[in-house]
């Protein structure tokens, strides 16, 4: 099976764009965004759990507004709901000026989760010039240095950590970096035996331990050996929205559409889930896939108005393997690379370049890995030239 650029005529085999995205190309049309009637209409509830994050008095005092903003973060990492970093804003903002170290944590963890990169490292940096033994914010630095490609950095930041934190944290923070420079086999090896260790002992440094290990499973063409690191981390953190994301991109590549509906069905309130759900009902031709794509649809629709960034990583994603528009597509994806460069983006900008049959695109891919030593089963399968 192949699919074919309807501007060029070119084919391609639709397992590449499969494999590398996870998803099919099919076409839709857009509905119009959701407008409420009048003020008074409800829009959403709150769980009791979302209540206590959201208090009708602000904290008074600093240490209590560190504590509720930490809980709001880590609340909307884990549930994947972006307002509550707004919240987490609202409760730093009377604390902030000057800012102490504590409060320039929490900020810059909100401003890279918003994907402001540059801000963010610039808070850590002026951070740390100041305080070189705030471990955490090694820590962050290092992670938003990897993701943007800057891997010498990151290796610095990393080292820079372990003067303040444990050992077993430094080598997963090295461990992330060698997976994109040529040291994969290396560094799988390495969590891998740290997994059989009991080294490991505390729940958020197993969960980081076993996502890193199905990510380099992934990485390296182990579906199984993935699936048995994402089985015991979601063991630890069941509604981790990260973890259920990328338990769910291994079904769509494999082929499990009905596994992606029956997890994800009671999560359509999340931008990224119902993403996965448009995805999976248009690969299994699901009765709510037209459903799912035009209420994904409306949110972006609803985010341009509000003036809301909407994470170009998902929104080429959409146009990808939903819509399809590849000439769209690429130039969200060409967007993202810009600020991204994780494995992920990788695939999305490879995928993006082979649907829209641009070879500069595919240029760009093909540099990074050459200059990077990246290895990736998927590209291996299926573009065995873009292996150094």
């Amino acid at each position: 099976m192949s699919w074919t650029n309807p501007q060029t005529g070119r084919r391609f085999p639709a397992a590449l764009l499969l494999i590398l995205c996870g998803g099919l190309l099919v076409s839709t049309t857009r509905a119009a965004p959701y407008t409420p009637d009048n003020d008074n209409t409800v829009l959403a509830t709150l769980s009791d759990s979302q209540r206590a994050l959201t208090p009708a008095s602000p904290p008074q005092n600093e240490a209590d507004a560190l504590r509720l903003a930490r809980a709001q973060i880590d609340y909307g990492r884990q549930q994947g709901a972006p307002r509550f970093l707004g919240y987490a804003q609202r409760t730093l903002r009377p604390f902030s000026q000057p800012p102490s170290p504590a409060v320039s944590l929490l900020w810059a963890d909100i401003e890279q989760q918003r994907h402001h990169f540059t801000r963010a490292r610039t808070r850590l940096t002026e951070l740390l010039e100041q305080h070189p033994n705030q471990g955490q914010g090694w820590l962050m630095l290092a992670n938003i240095e990897r993701v943007q490609g800057q891997f010498d950095a990151a290796r610095q930041a990393c080292g820079n950590a372990a003067n303040s934190l444990p050992p077993t944290t430094v080598v997963l923070c090295q461990a992330s970096v060698q997976a994109m420079t040529g040291q994969h086999q290396r560094a799988y090896a390495t969590l891998q035996s740290l997994a059989d260790s009991p080294l490991v002992s505390d729940t958020t440094q197993s969960v980081w331990l076993q996502t890193l290990i199905a990510e380099m499973a992934i990485q390296q063409g182990e579906p199984e050996r993935a699936q048995q690191a994402l089985d015991a981390a979601l063991a630890l953190a069941p509604q981790d929205a990260y973890l259920r994301y990328l338990q769910n991109d291994l079904w769509l590549q494999q082929g499990h559409s009905d596994a992606v509906i029956a997890d994800l069905k009671n999560w359509q309130d999340r931008d990224n889930a119902l993403l996965r759900l448009a995805i999976a009902g248009k690969r299994s031709q699901h009765p709510q896939a037209e459903q799912w794509q035009q209420a994904y649809q409306q949110r972006l629709d609803a985010a341009e108005l509000a003036g809301r960034t909407v994470h170009q990583r998902e929104h080429a994603r959409y146009l990808l393997q939903v819509v399809p528009s590849p000439t769209e597509a690429l130039a969200v994806a060409r967007d993202n690379w810009q600020q991204q460069k994780e494995l992920t983006d990788l695939r999305l900008l490879l995928a993006a370049a082979t649907a829209a049959d641009n070879d500069a695109a595919r240029a760009t891919a093909r540099d990074f890995i050459d200059t990077h030593g990246v290895h990736d089963a998927a590209l291996q399968a299926h573009w065995p030239e873009a292996q150094p």
